[in-house]
């Protein structure tokens, strides 16, 4: 296995010299800009498991360097370092999915430790995404076999279509029309829109999801874990904006809603 690639992101060159002697010794493959262009730039070129990033450089902030790294990459790890000024702006990154934030001066040992954490956070992740690839690989086979060797008569009609404003689905060939389109969904994308369709107006929780449409219980973080991963892909294959979602809500401590249009 590669070493974890990380990037420093500081116009400060005393913070930046700090986090690379604090890092230096790691395990880690470690790169250093001082702006926001270069930061940029680096992301496009190659593929970082976590963004140390300042959010006051100038003339491209943070926040535009985080937004841009996770069109990049969902799943990539960030860490905010903040002056104690810059508080409410950090605590915009949380809400856009941020790790942590770290305030300046930093204490190497809080550099290392969440650095480490990070990355033991995405490496979960990754494992988490590797299995369930190989699960839905399994289903679809398993899928393709049952409809070889089984002969089974179409269900009645009123049970076959699920219909939701300009959104049709086909429950017996599992085929999906949005308006005069149609979509190209992975088998659990289509379990997991058939599901938030089928309990419109009520959200369901990202468990409630799993055991929908996986057939399998999990526990909270994994289920969170592996829902936003195919709600992130569903989004971008149904709404006109994926960033402002229209026909799958995200509702705040509940899970996931479909309103359909």
């Amino acid at each position: 296995m590669n070493p974890p690639r990380v990037l420093i992101v500081d116009d400060e060159p005393g913070v930046r010299y700090v986090l690379e002697r604090t890092l230096q010794d790691e395990d880690f493959n470690l790169d250093s800009v001082d702006n926001g262009l270069d930061a940029i730039r680096k992301l496009t070129e190659a593929a970082y498991d976590l963004l140390l990033l300042d959010l006051h450089m100038t003339p491209i902030d943070g926040l535009t360097v985080f937004q841009a790294a996770r069109k990049l990459d969902p799943d990539i790890v960030v860490i905010i370092l903040t002056a104690y000024s810059s508080v409410e702006s950090a605590v915009d990154a949380l809400r856009l999915g941020a790790f942590d934030y770290l305030f300046k001066p930093i204490a190497p040992d809080m550099i290392r430790q969440r650095v480490r954490d990070g990355l033991q956070y995405r490496q979960r992740v990754v494992r988490r995404q590797r299995m369930f690839s190989q699960f839905e690989r399994l289903r679809q086979t398993l899928s393709e076999f049952d409809a070889e060797t089984e002969q089974m008569e179409p269900p009645p009609t009123d049970q076959r279509f699920v219909r939701s404003g300009n959104l049709v689905i086909d429950c017996h060939h599992r085929q999906t029309m949005m308006g005069n389109k149609p979509l190209d969904l992975t088998t659990a994308e289509f379990d997991l829109l058939v599901c938030l369709v089928k309990a419109a107006p009520k959200p369901l929780s990202p468990r409630e999801l799993v055991n929908c449409a996986l057939g399998y219980n999990a526990e909270e973080t994994e289920a969170r874990d592996i829902v936003k991963w195919h709600i992130h892909h569903l989004r971008r294959k149904i709404e006109d904006d994926p960033s402002c979602p229209r026909c799958i809500k995200t509702v705040r401590h509940k899970g996931y809603l479909w309103r359909g249009e």
